[in-house]
């Protein structure tokens, strides 16, 4: 039997993350944080199929966060999905797309069951990938 997925959520909204929690906490591992910092932290110490995040985070936000992801090879392959209430200029949604790790980026306000589907979808494709 394989292992469920392990996926790290990191998002200051306490009420947000317990929401995403509920959805995956029956097929998956789920680790939750509230900042960059404890993301990283928390993808380090485990293997971790799944990070997603928000971008508007204290002490080290989600935009930083994937910078240092993107420059430390043991962090560099594990998927993202950004969920965030942040209202994308073109700018800055490409800021974060140019991200290779960022599979998709969604807004809070999207359908939970939308949310899920992407959320499934990345996680089917980072277990082929393996």
């Amino acid at each position: 039997m394989m292992n469920k997925p392990r996926v790290v959520v990191l998002d200051d909204d306490e009420i947000f993350a317990a929401l995403i929690i509920a959805t995956l906490e029956t097929d998956c591992e789920v680790a939750i944080g509230h900042n960059g910092n404890e993301g990283i932290q928390l993808c380090l110490a485990d293997h971790t199929d799944l990070l997603i995040t928000d971008i508007g985070m204290p002490e080290l936000d989600g935009v930083q966060m994937l910078h240092q992801f993107q420059s430390d090879p043991r962090l560099s392959g594990i998927p993202v999905i950004v969920i965030t209430a942040t209202h994308f200029s073109h700018q800055s949604r490409a800021e974060v797309s140019r991200y290779p790790q960022v599979r998709n980026i969604l807004h809070k306000s999207s359908e939970i069951d939308d949310i899920s589907l992407e959320i499934q979808k990345a996680l089917k494709e980072s277990r082929a990938a393996q």
